[in-house]
């Protein structure tokens, strides 16, 4: 993984664009049901957002009464995030090198980051650094792009005829429900589940013609939302886990 890439990439769609604040409301409603119901989060409880960006997702969050604090490695979103924070705070960092002491957090979030580091091995890294400063039965929630998903494959992947590298760093890869599996229990984490979620439409892409049927992108995501499939196709895959109660490294 290329950190500058990352940097570079989100310094400069501040720069372009503002806020990184891509998703639709939907898709926010549908994050924030499972948080609540796979989380948990309880008033007061310190929760680390790890790749926030520009804290859309992290602002969304103030309704839990949660201790927020969010990090990313652009400055230039962390410091968009700050002029729009109430109460929350945003810091600049590397989420494979946290400044945080051992067992600071309750929640950690991996807000659409983990597909921006590419090689397994260093999400492993990335995982491990969330565990050490989670707290002893702390959870984490994390929500990736899908690589079973027929939406997210037909605009994502480069095999796909459909492919746009419109709005995606070179870093990005799509990800499978089993390489989280995987990777979240070699990390040390348990009680993992990792599962797709659709309803998880767009406010903005960059792509000129994903803009153009982005309508019909949301409709399929509704009516993906109420079929059978989603489990396995949904579009995000959400993933929620724990740090055991008696952990050693």
């Amino acid at each position: 993984m290329d950190k500058q890439i990352e940097s570079d990439f989100f310094d400069a769609f501040k720069s372009k664009y503002g806020d990184y604040d891509v998703l639709g409301e939907l898709a926010y409603t549908r994050l924030l049901d499972r948080f609540l119901r796979q989380v948990r989060p309880m008033n007061g409880e310190s929760c680390f957002d790890l790749g926030c960006g520009t804290g859309a997702f992290t602002r969304r969050l103030r309704k839990f009464k949660l201790n927020l604090t969010g990090v990313d490695i652009s400055s230039k979103c962390v410091s968009l995030a700050n002029e729009k924070a109430d109460g929350e705070k945003y810091l600049a960092g590397d989420l494979m090198n946290l400044d945080f002491p051992d067992e600071t957090a309750d929640i950690i979030i991996y807000s659409g980051v983990l597909h921006h580091i590419t090689e397994p091995m260093e999400r492993l890294r990335a995982l491990r650094e969330g565990l050490r400063i989670l707290k002893p039965q702390g959870r984490l929630f994390a929500y990736d792009p899908n690589a079973a998903s027929p939406s997210m494959w037909l605009y994502r992947s480069p095999q796909s005829p459909l492919y746009s590298q419109a709005g995606k760093t070179d870093n990005e890869v799509l990800l499978s429900r089993r390489e989280l599996m995987e990777e979240f229990e070699s990390a040390g984490y348990n009680n993992i589940d990792v599962r797709g979620l659709s309803g998880t439409t767009f406010r903005f892409v960059e792509s000129k013609f994903a803009r153009a049927i982005l309508p019909v992108y949301n409709m399929y995501e509704i009516l993906m939302m109420l079929s059978p499939f989603q489990r396995r196709l949904g579009t995000f895959l959400i993933s929620v886990a724990t740090k055991p109660a008696i952990y050693t490294k």
